[in-house]
């Protein structure tokens, strides 16, 4: 895969598991609803599998940069 296509899906993946995980939080916690137990449970399994998406990604994204030769910050 071409390192700039690899470095544009790695942002794309980032903002979107970011997004995802900041919306599985409020749900769980920041809300009053009385959510059924098999709802909580799949949003805290969420709260594990999209940050860890995000990492992965984050990861992708500095070998990407590193392949293009732009400074890794």
């Amino acid at each position: 895969m071409k390192p700039q296509h690899l470095l544009t899906s790695a942002h794309w993946t980032m903002a979107i598991t970011f997004s995802l995980s900041i919306l599985i939080v409020y749900l769980a916690y920041g809300t009053n609803m009385h959510l059924a137990i098999s709802t909580q449970v799949i949003l805290h399994v969420g709260l594990i599998i999209f940050p860890a998406l995000f990492k992965v990604s984050y990861i992708i994204r500095l070998t990407a940069l590193k392949q293009l030769g732009r400074p890794v910050n």
